[in-house]
């Protein structure tokens, strides 16, 4: 952070063009969108979260299921976590408008990437546990015997380290200054583009322009063909049981039994088709991210603090939205979806409740 107190040309607080999206708009959609709805579903997701890991854990983590879903919702806590810090200028604002805007400005540096690089992260990791249940599928004798929990542990440790570094550069895209505003009469803090990103901005943001753009789509192209494969081989073991029904009415008994040791189980069934659903939703969240990078790569002055800083604001609320969202939907997703999960969960519940009333007395 830079103090600027002389008031010099370059320390002036931007002043946003209205193309498309007037500063008050931009404001009604920061305060509904953002403030509100964002700040409640982060919340919840850093509850929804915080319980997902403590179940797992509870569990032992069991299989390369339950690491790859920690690890998930590991990174899903700290997004949300961010996102909650970043919209604390809601409540402070009701206190001291002076010291939400500088809690706006700053957060915005600080936890604005950190919720991208979060989502860039869970949506690798989330392309892994794709190609991870799809070969489970294809060869389910051979890849449960070498997929380990500590190699998974492994792999999404590997992937976590390097799609987060990969982005770590981004965080001196901007400068923090502290300057004179005569509207409040007090000093607030604003951010600037960096002598550092300056001097480097067509190498930088071409870079993550096209980070933003193609970690994404590879992501949703591997998890879109993976679903694929798994889609297709439960709709094999869905009308496996319908001839194996069949076979039992016809007295082949043996036969279908050795047929059956060929094909997924009951339980991998259940967990594919839950892991369908939060491919989904992942697909649902990237979708629209990848189409706001693609503009930004296309449109030069698509971006923060350039002529277009309202409307890119009212997207990124409307994105932080859906990742959001999908960052806080697991635990129900888990609960519905997944017994095993369940009793785990509630056994958890119960054993808080009775220490609680252990407490009291």
């Amino acid at each position: 952070m830079v103090q600027d107190n002389s008031g010099s040309q370059g320390a002036e607080e931007f002043v946003p063009l209205e193309i498309f999206i007037s500063n008050d708009a931009r404001r009604i959609t920061e305060i509904v969108i953002d403030l509100i709805i964002n700040f409640v579903i982060a919340s919840i997701g850093v509850v929804s979260n915080t319980l997902v890991i403590i179940v797992y854990a509870k569990q032992g983590f069991r299989d390369s299921v339950g690491v790859s879903m920690t690890t998930i919702s590991v990174w899903d806590l700290i997004k949300c976590l961010g996102g909650v810090m970043q919209r604390m200028a809601g409540p402070i604002n009701l206190w001291n408008p002076v010291y939400a805007l500088t809690w706006t400005n700053i957060c915005l540096v600080v936890f604005n990437y950190l919720v991208s690089f979060s989502t860039y992260v869970t949506s690798v990791l989330a392309g892994y546990v794709a190609v991870e249940r799809c070969l489970c599928v294809v060869f389910p004798l051979h890849i449960k015997r070498y997929l380990t929990t500590r190699v998974s542990w492994l792999i999404c440790m590997l992937i976590s380290v390097v799609v987060f570094g990969w982005f770590v550069v981004i965080f001196g895209i901007y400068d923090v200054l502290w300057v004179w505003e005569p509207s409040f009469n007090a000093t607030i803090a604003i951010y600037r583009f960096s002598s550092f990103s300056s001097q480097n901005s067509v190498v930088l943001f071409g870079f993550y322009n096209l980070s933003g753009t193609i970690w994404p789509i590879i992501s949703l192209l591997v998890i879109v063909s993976s679903a694929g494969v798994i889609s297709s081989k439960l709709r094999e073991a869905s009308k496996f049981r319908q001839e194996q029904q069949r076979d039992y009415s016809n007295s082949s008994i043996k036969l279908a039994k050795q047929s059956a040791g060929k094909k997924l189980s009951t339980r991998d069934q259940k967990v594919m088709k839950m892991l369908l659903v939060i491919i989904a939703m992942f697909v649902i969240n990237l979708s629209p991210r990848v189409v706001h990078y693609l503009a930004k790569s296309i449109v030069e002055d698509y971006y923060y603090l350039k002529k277009y800083h309202n409307l890119v604001h009212v997207v990124s609320y409307v994105i932080l939205f859906f990742d959001f969202l999908n960052g806080s939907v697991n635990l129900a997703i888990f609960l519905v979806m997944s017994s095993s999960f369940r009793a785990t969960f509630f056994q958890v519940i119960i054993h808080c409740r009775c220490t609680q009333k252990k407490s009291a007395y």
